[in-house]
């Protein structure tokens, strides 16, 4: 039977939690970067990472989906214990990286908008985060409060840069150059590299087995725990994922062919210069609308980490740790580097790297568990999903060694 109009739109929502990590500031720099350089050359890199992550993701949803639970969970209960704690230090590790450049990325936006020197908007990014964990405790009311949310500032970041596509007015020539597989350079190589490695988020995997939950159980008690219910959830779940991150693409190609129009030629990489300039290019409007669309990258973004890092600490040390009190810790590093005086695009990209490190301690667990026939049952991948999930984790944790290696030791 299809689903109701009605019905897909009530499963819209945990892929939009899931791609906000894939706008977030840290990917800011990067596709910035790449147009500033490189004008549209470097598109196509976009898509193919985009379509890589589709995949990726759907592959956890349907952990979610088939078994209940998440990879932190699965690890704790299938590895030991050194492998269990080894596994838990990394994830904490991204998290606090994530988090560290999610509210750095939002105290930018607030320091650019509000012409405040970079402490005052890491204050405000600091009380606006604690202000959205207060929409996460209404999950006592239904987890919809908080997809709603998440969606809506997703939906801003979204409008921010149809306005700023209809301000740079890109033609449609200058979009298919940028599709057709081109690297121009050497240093070209760096970036394309730089955006296909950061391409899957560690707290993304994490996180979205844990979200599809809240409509399992709900389905469970209205139609019963059978494989025809669970099917009809993973078709539904993957069209929201594939929906949500067609949308993160969209957003990432924005700001890639924005920053092709206005900064190209201009050596401009920092979020900062781009604000700026853009201001000077297309007139204040188009900086405010980055700023604010900046702004509301963080503030969802840092809000998922701190959801992912609940996920993170009950599935592997079985503690259901306060809210509250994980995003007071987790806010401290961000506040102290502030506070140090450290230029911030910088940081942004020591939490790629930081995040770079994590990335194989959660893909290869994932795949592991969706080819296992004993835990997937009738989930199970196919071989030839596996084998092309397998591939593409594979260039993703080779890409994310190669920038590791080359900004430590390079």
């Amino acid at each position: 039977m299809r689903p109701s109009l009605r019905e897909l739109l009530s499963y819209l929502g945990p892929g939009f939690i899931i791609s906000v990590a894939y706008m977030d500031p840290g990917n800011w720099a990067t596709n910035i970067s790449g147009g500033a350089k490189f004008g549209p050359a470097l598109l196509w890199v976009i898509v193919l990472a985009s379509v890589m992550a589709m995949g990726i993701q759907v592959l956890a949803a349907k952990l979610g989906i088939a078994t209940g639970k998440g990879v932190a969970q699965l690890c704790r209960e299938r590895f030991s214990g050194p492998v269990v704690v080894l596994l838990w230090a990394a994830a904490e590790l991204a998290m606090v990286a994530t988090d560290m450049a999610e509210i750095i990325g939002a105290a930018i936006g607030f320091s650019l908008v509000f012409s405040l020197p970079l402490w005052a908007g890491s204050v405000l990014a600091a009380v606006s985060s604690f202000a959205l964990l207060g929409v996460r405790t209404a999950h006592k009311r239904g987890f919809r409060w908080v997809e709603l949310t998440i969606m809506s500032l997703v939906g801003v970041i979204a409008l921010a840069f149809v306005f700023e596509m209809a301000l740079a007015r890109p033609t449609a020539s200058t979009v298919a150059s940028g599709l057709v597989p081109t690297v121009p350079n050497a240093s070209a190589l760096y970036v394309a590299i730089g955006i296909l490695g950061a391409t899957v988020m560690p707290h993304s995997v994490y996180l979205h087995p844990y979200i599809v939950q809240d409509r399992r159980d709900r389905l469970i008690e209205s139609d019963g725990d059978t494989e025809a219910v669970h099917r009809r959830h993973f078709r539904l779940e993957r069209l929201d994922t594939v929906v949500a991150l067609f949308g993160a693409m969209f957003v990432n190609a924005a700001m890639l062919i924005v920053a092709a129009a206005a900064l190209q030629g201009t050596g401009i990489e920092t979020l900062e210069e781009a604000y700026v300039t853009l201001s000077g290019v297309f007139g204040a409007n188009a900086s405010l609308a980055f700023g604010v669309a900046l702004i509301a990258a963080g503030l969802s973004s840092s809000l998922v980490a701190t959801m992912a890092g609940q996920t993170v600490m009950d599935g592997f040390l079985d503690l259901d740790i306060n809210v509250w009190l994980r995003r007071s810790v987790t806010l401290v590093p961000s506040l102290l580097i502030v506070a140090a005086g450290f230029d911030p695009t910088s940081v942004l990209v020591a939490s790629q790297v930081a995040l770079s490190f994590e990335l194989p301690f959660v893909l290869i667990p994932l795949l592991w568990f969706t080819h296992e026939a004993s835990l997937m049952g009738n989930f199970r991948n196919r071989a030839t999903t596996t084998g092309v999930l397998g591939v593409a984790i594979a260039v993703i944790v080779a890409l994310n060694g190669w920038l590791l290696y080359s900004t430590l030791l390079g």
